[in-house]
């Protein structure tokens, strides 16, 4: 199920006024597109993930203490994609030292549930390309699967209903979804708060 790009910023200044309560960080970022010189909206988001250092060291190194945590630095971007008509993640994740995590730290952080459904196909799943706005290298879940999702928690869930006070966002439904594979944090209240439905 599509989603318009009015009905995107409606359910992102929701779940922005929401983050606000909570304290959770989410908010809306501006790019002005030098092509049509129009503002374009997009949810951004930065956060620190624990990660145990052997499941995503590198090096291979022995005598390091498995159970050491590390600060792992995310940065993630929720933009609306005109060409699958449905939300579009962006993210980045790296060590405290500036250095990039590899698309194979990045499978090593996903939980093993998802990891080993998806393990098949994970390359489509998660890729990296350039980010449309900021035109450097980021990883991003494939859009395509997005619109799939969102289509099947609509179909099990009551997303569109017109009773917003018991109705669910499909953005972030969806973000619920899809926050195992990339380490987001979606808080619980985000799906029991009152909703502004189109």
């Amino acid at each position: 199920m599509s989603i318009s790009y009015d009905q995107f910023i409606k359910y992102a200044m929701d779940l922005k006024a929401h983050s606000d309560l909570i304290d959770d960080n989410w908010i809306i970022s501006e790019y002005v597109n030098p092509l049509e010189n129009k503002i374009v909206k997009y949810l951004s988001k930065n956060q620190v993930l624990k990660a145990k250092k052997c499941d995503i060291d590198e090096s291979g190194s022995e005598y390091d203490n498995t159970n050491t945590l590390l600060d792992i630095m995310c940065e993630y971007h929720v933009l609306y994609s005109p060409t699958y008509c449905c939300p579009d993640l962006y993210f980045n994740m790296w060590f405290t030292d500036g250095r990039l995590l590899s698309l194979e730290n990045i499978w090593s952080l996903v939980n093993l549930s998802l990891k080993n459904s998806l393990i098949a196909d994970k390359w489509n799943a998660i890729t990296q390309k350039y980010h449309p706005m900021k035109n450097i290298p980021f990883y991003t879940l494939h859009p395509c699967k997005t619109t799939e999702i969102i289509e099947l928690l609509s179909s099990s869930t009551n997303l569109y209903t017109n009773d917003v006070e018991n109705s669910c966002s499909p953005l972030i439904a969806w973000l619920s979804t899809i926050s195992p594979l990339v380490g987001l944090n979606v808080d619980l209240s985000y799906g029991i708060h009152k909703k502004n439905i189109l």
